[in-house]
């Protein structure tokens, strides 16, 4: 009993404050972002944010999809982060909207580590995992989906080693850029790593950009000239949840055509709407959907008729399965529902990709 106290109180004493150093995660490498920011962990430049519409202006400031790549040896990992705000949603987690989530490559694929837990306040220091050997290993973690990053320090032991991964277990050269609702942004994952481009991103290996804003993807033109300065090697328009059927009609028309015009090489996959669990049973919802649904399809049959090349479309009854398991409140995503339309998302975009190189 005595070994084991004194074992007990070492290992605390190694995992203490004092023998733990924190590095600005700025230093590390970062992926998951479209281009360079004022604020590093926001998605959109304030400038260039300047002309979109206000409830884009502060989703952009958010950190969804954003992550960090970096190697260490060190048993333990801490991280310090501070938060612009405290955030309540009634269908997401408090660590998925405000937390960290950590995952390690191991044996050529992506493997889940653990969470770095939010609690109340703004300011949060957690133990995200410890106990681990100490060989060297490539981790990520992803920010949260639904708060935004005002500074974030990741700590290791003072004798292990931190720095970018020598090879990064994600191309940043090959970068798919999904323009959405809240479904891209991540709502309602369980955690940050679970909404569908990150599932995505550790799939493929390549730099998904989630640029998912809740409820304010309307296809408005300001986003169209956005999304054409930003590298891309495909496009993935999932916005259709969020515009009205006659917007759809009004909007999808010159914002698709611009972007195409753009970016003529660059293929474009348009994904309709989710079908929305309480639609089935709320008259209203399901026929707004259906029209939804039925104005893209009209833009799409249109751009082909002109002779449109490099454009994709993926049908709602392929995305989330028909066993009505797939939601949380009828509309956004369980963990369930993001894995099966990133498996619907991913053979599309696949194709696009081959297509492009002949």
């Amino acid at each position: 009993m005595i070994i084991v106290t004194i074992l007990l109180l070492t290992a605390r004493v190694s995992y203490s404050q004092d023998s733990i150093q924190y590095v600005d995660a700025a230093t590390l490498m970062m992926v998951g972002k479209a281009k360079t920011t004022d604020s590093i962990y926001q998605r959109i430049d304030s400038t260039e944010a300047k002309d979109m519409p206000q409830a884009v202006k502060g989703l952009a400031k958010q950190s969804a999809g954003i992550a960090i790549l970096f190697e260490t040896n060190s048993r333990i990992i801490r991280a310090k982060w501070s938060l612009p705000k405290e955030v309540y949603l009634h269908n997401m987690t408090p660590d998925a909207h405000s937390g960290l989530d950590l995952y390690c490559f191991k044996a050529g694929k992506w493997q889940f580590v653990s969470i770095g837990r939010v609690v109340p306040g703004i300011n949060q220091t957690q133990v995200v995992v410890q106990n681990m050997d100490s060989t060297m290993k490539q981790f990520m973690l992803y920010l949260p989906l639904y708060n935004g990053v005002s500074e974030l320090q990741i700590g290791v032991q003072k004798n292990a080693t931190i720095n970018k991964p020598v090879r990064p277990a994600i191309n940043t050269a090959k970068r798919i850029v999904v323009y959405g609702s809240s479904v891209v942004q991540g709502a309602s994952a369980s955690r940050a790593g679970m909404a569908y481009p990150a599932i995505l991103q550790r799939q493929t290996g390549y730099d998904f950009i989630n640029l998912g804003f809740s409820g304010s993807a309307k296809m408005e033109i300001e986003l169209a000239k956005y999304l054409a300065t930003v590298p891309a090697d495909c496009y993935v328009l999932d916005c259709i949840p969020n515009p009205s059927p006659e917007q759809i009609t009004e909007r999808s028309y010159p914002f698709i055509k611009y972007l195409h015009e753009k970016q003529p090489s660059i293929p474009i996959v348009l994904v309709e709407t989710i079908f929305r669990q309480n639609g089935l049973w709320d008259q209203q919802v399901g026929s707004t959907v259906k029209r939804q649904n039925e104005e893209i399809r009209k833009t799409y049959e249109r751009l082909k008729k002109e002779g449109v090349k490099n454009l994709y479309y993926l049908e709602s009854d392929k995305l989330i399965g028909d066993d009505h398991e797939a939601t949380i409140d009828g509309i956004h995503l369980t963990d369930l529902g993001f894995t099966r339309i990133a498996n619907a998302v991913w053979p599309v975009i696949k194709k696009a990709l081959a297509e492009k190189k002949q």
